[in-house]
């Protein structure tokens, strides 16, 4: 069997992914479609919608055969260091092709990837570890190739799939199929009645405020009836904001630098603005701790460091130790894992043993005990004692 590989976050999953999962297969000619989804946070420093099990229930239902979690240490990440250990985990799994949406699907983003390496290979060679600089001066080669600025959030994760590829020595093993975005755009927050796709942005947002058989329109039965209900966590603008202010205001500036990318004098202003203001939203503190160097998704990351107490010492292990969990699987998942459990060279965890959580799954264990611990109706744990969700088609 041949598999095609998406990198997701489903936060929720809606008919825009169902899309999404038809047209993978229909593009690429695979049997069997593979996907990697960020587990309990995503890219952007938030908690998910819903917790990673629910979310992959609703994939399955959705047609995906194969979901696995892209580990906490990929997941919420900038695009480059996302796309790195997505494409890798995909890979190792056997994929022969990644689908993904893009504004301007037309565009071949692996050739304008490479072109851009070789325009910047005089100054700098790439090493799969972007500065700042070295982002903006590779989107600034772009756009003399292709003639305009690329900033549009799929296309950039599509030049992000494109450099990793061509970082890990893919190009002979995995294609890239960019597919036409329909219909929402990803920063869209209204639905459309008109249409039956709206934005993951559009259905979070107003989620509570809508009726259940508008939301049907734009996903699925299950899935509209969960979102009804609201957030699976208490409100990160609110709640969450006491267990960072604790954090920051109990902890010496020292030991605060020693957070994820936490430095450069972020800690010493975040340490100073929590200690000057009585902040009721972490809207109001992340508007104050902005600036022109950093975007807001880069610093609201760095608050969700601070409250997890991630070191920068414990990312970089995280990073160098990914792994294959998987979430769940249908009859043809199961069979193609079947089928390529000896080609797996990353460690394949079923089970979570406390070995497991005092090791490789250090830091996504203590992630997800955060997120149970703020579930409005906390249910099982998210990690000991679970195992992937079985669909039956």
């Amino acid at each position: 069997m041949q598999a095609v590989g998406l990198i997701t976050e489903y936060n929720p999953f809606h008919n825009g992914h169902k899309y999404h999962v038809q047209q993978a297969k229909a593009v690429s000619g695979a049997d069997v479609v593979v996907a990697v989804m960020s587990g309990n946070y995503v890219q952007r420093g938030e908690p998910a919608v819903f917790d990673k099990w629910d979310r992959t229930q609703l994939a399955l239902a959705g047609g995906v055969n194969l979901l696995a979690e892209l580990p906490f240490a990929f997941a919420v990440q900038p695009a480059h260091i996302f796309a790195m250990g997505a494409v890798r985990l995909l890979a190792d799994m056997g994929v022969s092709s990644i689908v993904f949406g893009a504004e301007h699907a037309t565009l071949d983003f692996l050739a304008i990837a490479k072109q851009a390496q070789a325009a910047l290979n005089d100054t700098q060679n790439f090493t799969g570890d972007y500065s700042q600089t070295y982002a903006t001066q590779f989107n600034d080669v772009v756009e003399t190739i292709v003639g305009f600025r690329i900033d549009h959030p799929n296309d950039l994760l599509g030049l992000a799939y494109a450099q990793a590829v061509l970082a890990l020595n893919l190009e002979s093993k995995v294609r890239l199929l960019p597919i036409q975005r329909q219909q929402a755009q990803y920063h869209d927050q209204t639905l459309n009645t008109a249409n039956d796709i709206a934005s993951a942005t559009a259905l979070r947002r107003q989620a509570t405020t809508t009726d259940h058989a508008v939301l049907k329109r734009f996903m699925s039965d299950e899935g509209a009836l969960l979102l009804t209900q609201g957030p699976a966590v208490k409100s990160f603008d609110t709640v969450w904001l006491a267990a960072l202010l604790y954090k920051v205001k109990t902890t010496p500036v020292d030991e605060l630098e020693k957070i994820y990318q936490l430095n450069d004098g972020l800690a010493y202003r975040l340490h100073a603005l929590i200690e000057r203001h009585d902040y009721t939203t972490m809207t109001e503190l992340l508007t104050d701790f902005k600036s022109k160097r950093y975007t807001q998704s880069r610093l609201q990351r760095s608050l969700l460091y601070t409250i997890l107490n991630v070191t920068h010492v414990e990312m970089q292990t995280a990073l160098q130790q990914p792994y294959i969990r998987f979430l769940g699987m249908d009859q043809l998942g199961r069979k193609y894992v079947k089928q390529q459990r000896d080609q797996f060279t990353l460690p394949v965890i079923n089970r979570v043993s406390q070995d497991e959580i005092n090791g490789i799954l250090k830091l996504d264990y203590r992630a997800g005990a955060l997120y149970h611990y703020f579930e409005k109706t906390p249910g099982a744990v998210q990690d000991t004692g679970r195992i992937p969700v079985y669909y039956e088609r």
